[in-house]
């Protein structure tokens, strides 16, 4: 078996792994788009034979998870490719494309699978392991052919909600793994030590909700579910109700969890233009006491509360995402600079810090250890004793 990283040796996002058995039968983990793309474009595909041509020789594409870092070049792929990605991550994908999203679409041949449930394509043995990660139904993957085994990390932490799913693998690593493709997010990162946990951040948030005296608006990913829980139980604790779009409880109802919040429970509310249903409320209800509210925004409840008087001095703003991505919300941040809004900071990284990744390479202990998702490979030397760095395109043995 032999592998290639034809995007993601030197960089954040665009991931994209070859794998090539003996008989020369192969299986492509993740096809997604650069982080510094402009435009989805077929031009960013990777050099890989058959993407656009399915090839008899090219037996699938492995979705680790529903980030478009990972997926979205999928757009341009042969429609007979067979792509296997987690259940709730089709979902995903499939209310994101209802809902008229930018870029959103679904795969034309989907295959589904399950946590630590091995399936085989062909010459390849597959294993996946759900992990801990900013995204609902993140995988990590075992993929065993002709005597070897490689596993591919994916994205993933040991400080969210899920944390579980860390410890437990940590605890009963898969055994003899030949090379481990790792993600290196945080590396060279000015806060690359430990990051904050998801319940440090809901006493964050619960006293952030307790000082305001006003309406809480908070900005973060309607997939980033452990954020919304997170959220969600700091307004439990301070008496407010969490009013969100109808993508955002779309999303959360997709899951098919109980214990996530959603429409059915009586301090979730959608923010509508009229009340028609139980669960729906309006701007004018919440103006008339905004304290007990905090609104998840989007575009859509954006440009409904622009011209609203329910955003002045007594509101409270919170930024919960990446601080890349400020740039995307500046009209919004300029609106809450202009009204005198109080503005903070709250989040955490969706990727695993600097101790999380040597617990994980020391359990899984393998021959040869390639970084992989990072801008900083040579700083796994620094790190680990068995790193091999590969570039972009370079073909190596397993």
């Amino acid at each position: 078996m032999k592998a290639c990283i034809r995007r993601g040796s030197n960089q954040i996002g665009g991931s994209a792994v070859e794998i090539i058995a003996d008989n020369q039968q192969r299986l492509i983990i993740d096809i997604g788009l650069p982080l510094d793309a402009e435009e989805n474009t077929a031009d960013l595909l990777p050099q890989i034979k058959g993407l656009k041509e399915k090839s008899s020789d090219l037996l699938g594409i492995l979705i680790s998870h529903a980030h478009q870092d990972h997926y979205a070049l999928g757009l341009h792929i042969d429609k007979h490719i067979p792509v296997y990605m987690g259940r709730i991550s089709a979902k995903i994908l499939e209310v994101s494309a209802q809902h008229n999203l930018p870029q959103a679409f679904c795969f034309k041949n989907i295959m589904t699978f399950n946590n630590q449930q091995s399936f085989q394509v062909g010459a390849f043995k597959i294993t996946p392991y759900l992990t801990d990660h900013s995204a609902y139904d993140s995988y990590s993957f075992l993929i065993e052919a002709d005597g070897k085994r490689l596993f591919y990390s994916g994205d993933f932490r040991a400080h969210g909600r899920k944390s579980k799913l860390f410890e437990s693998l940590i605890k009963n690593p898969p055994q003899d793994i030949d090379i481990l493709l790792l993600e290196g997010s945080c590396l060279g990162r000015k806060q690359s030590g430990k990051y904050e946990t998801e319940t440090a951040l809901e006493a964050k948030f619960l006293n952030t909700l307790k000082c305001s005296k006003g309406l809480c608006l908070v900005q973060t990913s309607s997939q980033n579910i452990d954020r919304i829980v997170t959220i969600y139980r700091a307004c439990k604790k301070s008496n407010r109700s969490l009013v969100i779009s109808g993508y955002t409880g779309h999303i959360l109802q997709c899951l098919g969890n109980s214990k996530i919040p959603n429409f059915t429970w009586s301090d979730v509310k959608k923010l509508s233009v009229k009340a028609a249903k139980k669960h729906e409320i309006t701007i004018k209800t919440i103006e008339k006491e905004p304290e007990k509210y905090t609104i998840l925004l989007c575009g859509y409840i954006f440009k409904m509360l622009k011209e609203s008087p329910i955003l002045n001095p007594k509101t409270t703003f919170i930024y919960s995402m990446w601080e890349g991505y400020k740039e995307e919300y500046q009209e919004k941040l300029n609106l809450m600079k202009d009204k005198g809004i109080k503005m903070i900071d709250i989040h955490t990284s969706g990727h695993a810090d600097i101790p999380s990744l040597k617990r994980f390479a020391s359990a899984l202990n393998p021959k040869h250890l390639v970084p992989i998702h990072t801008f900083y490979p040579q700083e796994f030397k620094e790190l680990f004793d068995n790193v091999v760095i590969y570039k972009d395109n370079q073909i190596f043995a397993i």
